[in-house]
């Protein structure tokens, strides 16, 4: 198959793209560089050329918002990428008959009960939250939405949790983290099975994501004691005492209830890997 990924820049979408192969299209937006093609989500009319230009048979769209906080003061800008983008990308894809897959969030929960299955009722907390929400419906019914959770790997261009702890413990420096907010740490590079997805051409909501359910905390403290950083430094904190922009969800995480499981690394999996390449 010819595939496009949609936002190859980023942590999940290299993955792919090494996954998928030399041949693979990939775009960017702010960090377009190393053969990746310009592309806003944004921008719908150019979303629209460029799958047409491509004709792609899979679309991977990993791209998107990530930034929690950013999200609650640019609420219009987010949605454009978001909503406006998933549904540019949807359209052009079913005038020439590619299949898509979308990634998607555990934000879309309030975080009160979880961890969630693909049949438990979203209830966002957040602007991101609901907005990556919007987007999993503007995807519609012959389109595939993967939720995940807490993404994490060694790419240098991330500043995801994983690196976050490991180069400030390096650096000297203390991290705080929260010991009341939980989520299933999802190694990007595990993400690649996606392309099972894309193969069998699933459509609706499935969730793929790492088998536990950890805190922060002990998410940080897993890091630490994996490169022998020590967990002197390494301090617990509560939702209210950082009082950040948006609410998280505080018992997050995901569980998959479809036929089709996919294995995904534990997090001393993705770590012992990690070490590896180092």
């Amino acid at each position: 198959m010819k595939y496009l990924v949609i936002g190859a820049s980023g942590q999940v979408g290299k993955a792919l793209r090494r996954h998928l192969g030399p041949e693979t299209v990939g775009t960017g937006h702010k960090r377009a560089k190393g053969g990746l093609l310009p592309l806003d989500l944004a921008d719908t009319q150019a979303v629209g050329k460029l799958i047409r230009e491509v004709r792609p048979e899979g679309i991977f769209v990993p791209g998107g918002v990530t930034a929690v906080d950013w999200c609650e003061t640019h609420e219009a800008e987010a949605r454009r990428i978001c909503v406006d983008g998933t549904v540019a990308v949807r359209e052009a894809a079913e005038a020439i008959g590619a299949h898509v897959i979308f990634f998607s969030t555990d934000y879309v929960f309030s975080g009160k009960v979880g961890p969630y299955g693909e049949d438990d009722p979203p209830d966002p907390i957040s602007v991101y939250g609901r907005i990556k929400l919007e987007a999993e419906r503007a995807a519609g019914d012959k389109c595939a939405v993967l939720r995940t959770s807490m993404v994490y790997s060694d790419d240098p261009d991330s500043r995801n949790f994983h690196n976050f702890v490991r180069d400030t413990l390096r650096a000297g420096g203390e991290v705080k983290a929260f010991s009341d907010q939980s989520g299933s740490p999802t190694y990007a590079q595990s993400l690649v099975i996606s392309e099972v997805a894309m193969r069998k051409k699933w459509t609706g909501i499935h969730h793929v994501a790492g088998p536990e359910v950890l805190t922060r905390i002990d998410f940080a403290r897993r890091v630490a004691r994996a490169y022998g950083l020590g967990e002197a430094r390494i301090r617990p904190v509560t939702s209210e005492e950082m009082r950040l922009p948006a609410a998280r969800p505080k018992q997050g995480g995901l569980k998959s209830t479809r036929r089709e499981y996919l294995y995904t690394a534990s997090l001393d999996e993705a770590l012992a890997d990690m070490k590896g390449k180092a």
